[in-house]
């Protein structure tokens, strides 16, 4: 994100006189009194729709019959939105068309073609063009949009909002394009300029990213154009952030769900990705609103919050709609420093989903998923009140803490505390004993399973010493961590209440990858370690304990690579035992190599 603070201010400062500019000066201006449609151009594709963001809800499955009736709803607005609330307890509507996808197949012709006429747009009064964004709005009726500032208070009519969108989307374009190097939105078929409509959405309903057209090319996934429709005030009592704070924000999200399109859809089951993106990328286009902490209680706990991530759920579990976790695009271009590493997943996105994605492009910045989100999971204990925001989140100490899914007052020589938790999860437990706490931040790293089932883990707490490993507090209390797997799991302990007596050890020996390592299609055989930095001497010794190859290396944050030239003229196929020393530690670990 190295170049966004510089330009952020420039940009933010000139939003308010480009309004002005764009009259007088773009020639691409123009104001028609035709009517304009956003007709549906396929049955499938229009039903393909990223949402505007609101609470995120755990998701229900709904019947056909409920599907369809909330489809018929959608004439009566007041009607929709309590049948949305009974339905879902919240206020985002795409969860209801991911379901209407997955259950179109079972539709008969004439109920497609109901929800088809159900769902067609009304024409809007008038149009106008301002910049690379065509305008469609009404100057009379319920449509009409008003200009309302961030308290409330009405600041302009019909027109003053139209001029506000042309600029406030065309600064968005300029930093999600400009600056961050994302690829445009397609158009829509026959269109020079990208589609935005502005219609009254309804109390707390900020705006929706259609699809449109399928875009024929090589790449897997598919890709789609676009338009967006948005609210015409942004103003009732379901809207966290009103008026024109919401219109900033409203237009990062859409905005960056249409160059998404452009990328590749990859089904109800990624939906999360394209959220969390969007709702990442508000901040970083209008950091100062700030409308995305709202829904990070849903990941890290909170008042009135009985379930959420903290709870080891799955990173990519579907239970939440993806807000909530915009804070793993925080972290990444944090650790980096860079937003290159956002929009390096999403190339990869064309051809790969997004867990996929975000490894391989883990990998070619040094480290992996696994690694990555053991240091996520670790970050997020430094938030509240524990926040450093210099070396963690900048904004952290506005985030909640991250609830413990256990708890309990140490009382004897031994005790325990454990749960159920989830592949690719996190979860938090902590002893109080006396005036002190002792937490323990466990960490799932299974990037690939499938099974969906739970894993056991225990932290048990003890006067005596256990079986290595353990962890030794000050106290003289030791922990240690029980799994049936150690390899996919990563602990971390703290001692007390600040941050800076915090403990780093791992639970388990660090990971090496790829395993097997098959010397004529892998390029590098990557070993990690606790340091962060480092000088380390890497013995390969053969099954039979011969030494077959040994080097020194420099570890780079946590990493070593060795070159597959390398090992290509010192190991045969067959198993090796790796033994890595660091000044403070000796590693081992198992690899197969296969030539």
């Amino acid at each position: 994100m190295e170049n966004i603070s510089r330009f952020r201010k420039r940009l933010v400062r000139d939003e308010d006189t480009l309004v002005h500019w764009m009259n007088n000066s773009l020639q691409c201006y123009v104001e028609k009194t035709t009517s304009y449609r956003f007709a549906c151009r396929s049955v499938l594709l229009l039903f393909l729709a990223v949402s505007s963001w609101a609470s995120a809800q755990p998701s229900r499955q709904l019947s056909t019959g409920q599907l369809l009736e909330y489809y018929r709803s959608l004439k009566n607005p007041a009607q929709q939105r309590i049948l949305s609330d009974e339905l879902h307890g919240g206020k985002c509507s795409f969860w209801i068309t991911a379901q209407l996808l997955d259950q179109w197949k079972d539709l008969s012709s004439t109920q497609r073609m109901e929800i088809q006429a159900l769902i067609q747009k009304i024409s809007l009064q008038k149009d106008t063009i301002i910049g690379h964004f065509h305008i469609f709005y009404d100057t009379s009726g319920s449509n009409t949009p008003a200009l309302f500032d961030g308290e409330g208070n009405q600041i302009g009519g019909a027109l003053a909002y139209v001029d506000s969108v042309g600029a406030i989307f065309n600064h968005v374009w300029d930093v999600e394009i400009g600056i961050l190097g994302f690829n445009p939105p397609p158009f829509e078929s026959g269109q020079s300029c990208y589609n935005i409509s502005i219609s009254n959405r309804g109390n707390g309903d900020y705006g929706i990213t259609n699809f449109s057209d399928l875009i024929s090319g090589t790449q897997v996934s598919d890709r789609y154009s676009s338009n967006i429709d948005i609210d015409n005030d942004f103003i009732g009592s379901l809207y966290t952030t009103q008026g024109i704070q919401a219109l900033r924000v409203t237009a990062a999200h859409e905005f960056h769900h249409a160059i998404q399109l452009g990328y590749g859809w990859w089904g109800g089951a990624e939906r999360y990705a394209y959220e969390l993106t969007s709702t990442w990328m508000e901040d970083v286009v209008y950091t100062d609103i700030n409308d995305y902490y709202q829904y990070l209680k849903d990941y890290f706990g909170g008042s009135n919050r009985n379930s959420g991530f903290w709870q080891g759920w799955s990173f990519n579990s579907e239970n939440y709609d993806g807000y909530e976790r915009c804070i793993w695009a925080h972290f990444l271009t944090k650790r980096f420093h860079t937003s290159d590493v956002m929009r390096g997943v999403w190339e990869r996105m064309k051809n790969q989903p997004f867990l996929e994605s975000t490894n391989n492009e883990l990998i070619a910045r040094g480290t992996n998923l696994a690694t990555a989100f053991a240091e996520f999971t670790y970050w997020n204990y430094f938030t509240a009140d524990r926040a450093d925001t210099v070396k963690y989140y900048p904004e952290g100490n506005h985030y909640p803490r991250f609830q413990p899914l256990q708890r309990k007052i140490f009382q004897s020589a031994i005790d325990s505390l454990g749960g159920d938790v989830y592949s690719l999860s996190s979860s938090m437990y902590e002893f109080d004993v006396l005036s002190d706490t002792l937490t323990c931040m466990i960490v799932n790293v299974e990037v690939d399973a499938t099974d969906g089932g739970t894993r056991k883990v225990d932290i048990v707490l003890s006067s005596d010493v256990p079986h290595a490993p353990y962890q030794e507090f000050n106290n003289g209390l030791m922990a240690k961590v029980i799994v049936a797997d150690t390899s996919h799991w990563r602990s971390f302990f703290s001692q007390g209440i600040l941050r800076d007596t915090i403990i780093r050890p791992s639970l388990v020996s660090s990971d090496v990858w790829p395993n097997p390592f098959r010397i004529t299609s892998s390029q590098q055989l990557h070993l990690q370690f606790q340091e962060v930095v480092g000088a380390v001497d890497v013995y390969f010794y053969s099954s039979s304990l011969n030494l077959a190859y040994s080097k020194p290396f420099t570890i780079s944050n946590h990493v070593i690579a060795i070159g597959s030239s390398d090992l290509k003229s010192n190991l045969s196929s067959g198993i090796y035992f790796i033994i890595a020393k660091t000044k403070d530690r000796e590693y081992r670990w198992k690899v197969a190599v296969i030539r």
